[in-house]
């Protein structure tokens, strides 16, 4: 069900889906495997496992995650909008002659947040269901 990652890897939207629908790396006791995307969506999480013994078989701890580059560019985006719209807001609160300008900043902030939040849930809750289904 996984293959090894590649640096460049080229699917077409309308073309074949791939023959394995994850990719990624195994090596002792720990795992890192994503799927593979079609197209540029770029919330799917990166799932980490480690695989500890038990008596009677084993346990999986998995942890989801986003792209390094993705969690950057989020915290940038946040970072800008947020620090913009409170400053916009308290110049708000001091002169109300200025307008509520910080509205539509911090609705830009909001749909960030949710913009990131709704995509990684669904795909992590995607990824939980298929590896209950792969490892049952």
């Amino acid at each position: 069900m996984v293959t090894f990652p590649k640096l460049f890897r080229i699917i077409l939207p309308f073309g074949p889906p791939p023959a394995k629908l994850y990719e990624g790396t195994i090596s002792g006791n720990t795992f890192k495997i994503n799927r593979i995307t079609i197209g540029r969506y770029l919330f799917f999480p990166i799932i980490q496992g480690d695989i500890h013994t038990q008596p009677f078989g084993c346990s999986i701890k998995i942890r989801m995650s986003l792209h390094k580059i993705v969690i950057g560019f989020i915290i940038l985006w946040l970072w800008t909008t947020g620090s913009i719209g409170m400053f916009s807001l308290f110049a708000w609160l001091v002169e109300p002659s200025v307008g509520p300008i910080f509205l539509p900043i911090l609705g830009m902030f909001v749909c960030a947040w949710l913009l990131c939040l709704i995509p990684f849930k669904i795909e992590a809750k995607a990824a939980t269901k298929f590896l209950s289904i792969l490892l049952t």
